[in-house]
């Protein structure tokens, strides 16, 4: 017989994930590498005596660490409780309009309609007590600031045994936090 195998079979057991995350490395708080006993590398220089040092363009001192400013949490945490509201159906998504940029608005309230319409399809087709539908709730949102003025978050949300993700970025656009993009995973 072509294609038959004779010998034991591996076992593939599937465990649940847990609900929270230890944070990731580039989320800890920074770490000092330095230490007192230390010694400072000298490498030799290349420049011949007297001559003149290459003035190089200032890098922004912004740290690489993950993580938004606080205007910019705070414009998450507003625009993610209005996307959960629109998901949940205790406000249109045609709310999430003035959430975002005037060029980007129709495609993030098209967004919006859509997730609203997906996460009512799963709730009609496992409701087992009509009175008692399980809200759309946040588990976990991670941030990203790439550059000042911008920020990126992914949103791990929960309806009842379904577990989604929302992805969104907001801009700084005229003194306001504007979304310019969001998904519904």
């Amino acid at each position: 017989m072509l294609g038959t195998l004779e010998g034991p079979r591996t076992v593939i057991t599937l465990r649940p994930t847990p609900r929270c995350e230890p944070p990731f490395d580039d989320e800890l708080e920074p770490t000092v590498w330095a230490t007192a006993q230390q010694l400072a590398l000298d490498w030799p220089s290349t420049r011949k005596p007297g001559e003149k040092r290459e003035e190089q363009p200032a890098l922004p001192q912004r740290s690489p660490i993950a993580g938004a400013s606080a205007d910019a949490k705070l414009a998450v945490r507003r625009f993610v409780r209005a996307c959960v509201e629109v998901f949940n159906g205790h406000r249109p998504a045609a709310h999430l309009r003035r959430l975002a940029r005037p060029m980007e608005a129709s495609a993030v309230v098209a967004q919006g309609m859509a997730a609203a319409h997906r996460v009512a399809d799963v709730r009609r087709g496992h409701r087992r007590k009509p009175s008692r539908v399980a809200p759309v709730a946040v588990i976990h949102v991670r941030l990203c600031e790439p550059r000042p003025g911008a920020v990126e978050a992914a949103v791990a949300l929960l309806t009842g045994e379904r577990t989604w993700a929302l992805a969104l970025r907001l801009e700084l656009h005229e003194d306001a936090w504007r979304a310019t993009l969001l998904r519904l995973i």
